[in-house]
């Protein structure tokens, strides 16, 4: 059966198309729009009316393409921005008055089970999930979960407390990450370790892309291994730059240039935590996850 998901995420809004068969996903097609939806809050948790609207549309065009695609069925779910705004139902109203799409709003211990099943490749692995309001940690064995946390720490939600416009900035918002994940990766330490690291994302992917020299999405980004020396070089070097400066840079979306130096701090404090050199990027996001359970 041809099924699509879409996931309204902080940051992204992504589309994936795919034939499910057995737990398995075949020829696949994405799709994704930056949204922004948490950068779109009030200071009362409110989404404001001009991104409601945006978001909204944005859905509706990914239905179509999902359609366009050969879907039979299109599920619509939502994260961290949705969990955290007070008035959730006025978008998931307009969405689906649009398009009749219904949103279910996923908790963020759903979501990190999502992710790994995603990128869970059977052995004893530590999955870390990137977000714009949140990151999940998912630590799993033989495509089971042991333990998973859903931390409030995404990049646009660190961008909200300070922008990065400097290297003291910076210093500033790694030390924030770095004292919301402390006592997670207390919790963490009380396992076995695990064997290696997979990051999702788009803070894991545009750090490879970087890498690369290009925009890189999906298949172009999967399975590089970006370490924690290269993102520290990266920081560093964004923290210097004008946000017009980082507009520029090979392989940084321009819709990224404000919150890109805040993912990055996030993999830094997370790497350093978890006692790990490195990541192994995937371009697979929770929506893999969300098809290949479906089918089952």
């Amino acid at each position: 059966m041809r099924r699509a998901a879409i996931a309204i995420g902080s940051n992204s809004t992504r589309m994936l198309c795919a034939d499910t068969v057995g737990g398995r996903l075949y020829f696949p097609v994405r799709g994704r729009e930056e949204t922004r939806l948490f950068l779109g809050l009030d200071a009362e948790g409110r989404i404001l009316p001009e991104r409601i609207e945006a978001t909204a549309q944005a859905v509706k065009r990914l239905y179509d393409m999902a359609r366009a695609a050969g879907a039979q069925e299109t599920d619509l779910i939502a994260t961290s921005a949705s969990r955290d705004a007070r008035n959730g139902e006025t978008l998931a109203a307009r969405i689906e008055a649009l398009c009749g799409l219904r949103m279910r709003i996923i908790s963020g211990q759903e979501e990190a089970a999502l992710a790994f099943r995603a990128v869970s490749a059977g052995r004893r692995r530590l999955v870390m999930d990137i977000g714009g309001g949140s990151t999940e940690w998912t630590l799993g064995e033989n495509n089971q979960v042991l333990w998973s946390v859903s931390m409030q720490l995404g990049a646009s939600r660190l961008l909200k407390r300070r922008p990065i416009l400097s290297p003291e900035d910076a210093e500033e918002v790694l030390s924030l990450a770095r004292e919301v994940m402390a006592p997670q990766a207390e919790k963490l330490r009380a396992f076995p370790p695990a064997e290696d690291m997979a990051g999702l994302g788009g803070s894991c992917t545009t750090l490879a892309a970087m890498e690369m020299g290009r925009e890189a999405h999906g298949e172009a980004v999967e399975g590089r291994y970006v370490t924690r020396e290269q993102a520290e070089k990266w920081l560093k070097a964004l923290a210097g730059m004008s946000l017009e400066e980082r507009r520029h840079v090979p392989g940084l979306p321009p819709a990224r240039a404000e919150h890109m130096p805040h993912g990055l701090c996030i993999l830094i404090s997370a790497l350093e935590a978890c006692g790990f050199p490195g990541l192994t990027v995937s371009g697979k996001t929770n929506l893999d996850g969300y098809l290949s359970m479906l089918s089952e």
